[in-house]
């Protein structure tokens, strides 16, 4: 966010024109005062979400909003009524598709530990191209990734992330004979294989989906 400010004020910096210069740093006031306004009621949806959703009592929200038991009561009634305040502008560009491969052998799954731990372990995968289709951006990605040539692709299945609202592709990828390699070390700390087993802990959210679908691959074996 700081560095999206400072993007904004160094180009009202660089305006041709002072009147316009002087505009836009009002209208960036604005929008800095209507963000701040959205930001409380968000305090306050989250806090509603956390009593649903983590089972938080009022003493607990009230101690997470900084306020008195009563005064954390009517923030949070006044938030389920007016739901949540942060919508995505629909100015804003469609964000890529991502496509993730689950590789599956007698070693068990290909597994990929992320360097920003967002989220700690994936599956190998990422952004499809424009007019690119799920399988091809498959193939290309887990090649970029472990030196693997794939063989087959089977989808899976399809998602809408519960927290970043990206659309996920996941498709059951076959890959040649080969060991993996870490192709991709400005992203991916390593790729390795771990068991079906494992996988629970290290991929604690994994989409509910593709668990059902390694379930059954460990049953059969």
């Amino acid at each position: 966010m700081r560095e999206a400010f400072a993007e904004v004020t160094a180009a009202i910096y660089a305006w041709p024109s002072p009147q316009e210069a002087r505009d836009q740093t009002a209208a960036l006031q604005a929008l800095i005062r209507e963000l701040q306004g959205e930001a409380a009621d968000f305090r306050g949806y989250l806090a509603a979400y956390l009593m649903d959703a983590h089972g938080m009592t009022m003493d607990e929200l009230a101690a997470f909003l900084g306020v008195s038991r009563p005064q954390a009561s009517k923030i949070i009634a006044r938030a389920r009524e007016k739901g949540n305040p942060v919508t995505e502008p629909l100015t804003l560009p469609e964000q890529p598709h991502i496509a993730l491969a689950v590789i599956t052998s007698d070693r068990g799954v290909l597994v990929a530990k992320r360097n920003d731990g967002i989220p700690p372990y994936s599956f190998p995968g990422g952004e499809m191209e424009p007019g690119e289709s799920g399988e091809d951006a498959l193939r290309r990605r887990v090649l970029a990734e472990t030196g693997l040539s794939v063989s087959s692709v089977r989808f899976i299945g399809r998602r809408i992330h519960p927290k970043t609202s990206r659309v996920i592709l996941y498709g059951h990828v076959t890959v040649e004979d080969g060991e993996p390699v870490l192709g991709d070390p400005d992203d991916l700390a390593e790729v390795r294989w771990a068991s079906i087993d494992e996988t629970r802990t290290l991929m604690p959210d994994m989409f509910s989906v593709v668990r059902t679908y390694l379930d059954e691959i460990q049953r059969s074996a």
